[in-house]
């Protein structure tokens, strides 16, 4: 079922759980994180970022793509542009079947930032699409932004923000970054200040960038602290290069295509236990049943209730 993240992060916010959101960037791993969905019952965001558009995968390519997969599947799934703020861009989400965006006006001031979230808020559920913003700021684990507090999301300012930009989630900075953390460092995550987040917030659901590389233990405290959306990209990709470079390691002449089937099967594993850490689970079965026959399983689909 192809829906968006205000349906699925409501769910998940009024249940207590948490959502993954990743990146499929192929067919295979694209059908892999759908299968560890279909596998585990669980909702699942599909993140797609401004620069893997550019680089790699083309909306009008891996879109249509994703919608299909969905279409087909037992569980709701959301595709979601990862911070946007390139106007162009947005647009570009908005012409090419995008089900949500995540504008990310952290480096605005805050006002501003209120302003055109506030803007970009009100074209998407004309739309209706989702919308998530950010307020704090996720920096780069290469820079060690994670350790940084000043740029961390501020209760009282995220209360103003959900009262007046009408997003549907709020991705909060508590001491996560993106990319790759250097060896052996578990970043420090502010557990309470989550909570005081979703107290100010009256709720609303919250997002955590930068899961990757945070530790088990930490996701589950973010999530039991009140996070429902739980951002990993590159510990994923990470573990289709890793398991691609042994293959080839211990079989320099394996067929492509018997490889490529051995990457989504690695992917499937690797997204279910993410599911696990989430505690999203079964929470499929929450969302209204619709009469669908499935491609990916000859069982009825899965649709979205009112």
């Amino acid at each position: 079922m192809y829906t968006d993240i205000r349906t699925i992060l409501k769910n998940a916010a009024e249940n207590n759980y948490a959502v993954l959101a990743t990146s499929p960037i192929n067919l295979e791993s694209a059908r892999g994180m759908v299968r560890a969905a279909e596998e585990k019952k669980a909702p699942i965001i599909f993140l797609l970022g401004q620069n893997m558009m550019r680089q790699h995968a083309k909306a009008e390519l891996i879109i249509p793509m994703i919608k299909t997969l969905a279409e087909y599947s037992t569980v709701p799934i959301a595709t979601c542009l990862d911070h946007g703020n390139d106007p162009e861009r947005l647009m570009y989400a908005f012409r090419n079947g995008f089900s949500s965006i995540m504008f990310d006006g952290s480096l605005l001031s805050f006002e501003e930032n209120i302003k055109e979230t506030k803007r970009i808020a009100s074209i998407c559920h004309q739309f209706g699409m989702g919308i998530e913003g950010e307020l704090g700021h996720v920096g780069l684990a290469a820079n060690g932004d994670e350790k940084d507090e000043s740029i961390y999301t501020d209760p009282m300012d995220a209360n103003r923000f959900a009262e007046e930009t009408g997003a549907d989630c709020l991705a909060i900075a508590v001491g996560t970054a993106h990319g790759e953390y250097p060896k052996g460092l578990i970043p420090h995550i502010n557990f309470e200040r989550i909570r005081e987040v979703k107290e100010a917030t009256n709720g609303m659901p919250i997002a955590l960038h930068g899961g990757s590389g945070s530790g088990d233990e930490n996701i589950l405290k973010a999530v039991e602290a009140g996070i429902n959306k739980v951002n990993m990209v590159t510990d994923v990709l990470v573990s289709m290069r890793e398991y691609t470079r042994k293959r080839l390691e211990e079989n320099p002449k394996i067929g492509y295509i018997n490889l490529m089937m051995e990457v989504e099967e690695n992917v499937k594993s690797f997204i279910e236990r993410w599911i696990d850490l989430t505690g999203s689970e079964g929470k499929a079965e929450l969302f209204k049943p619709v009469d669908r026959v499935g491609l990916l399983t000859p069982k009825c689909a899965i649709g979205v209730g009112e």
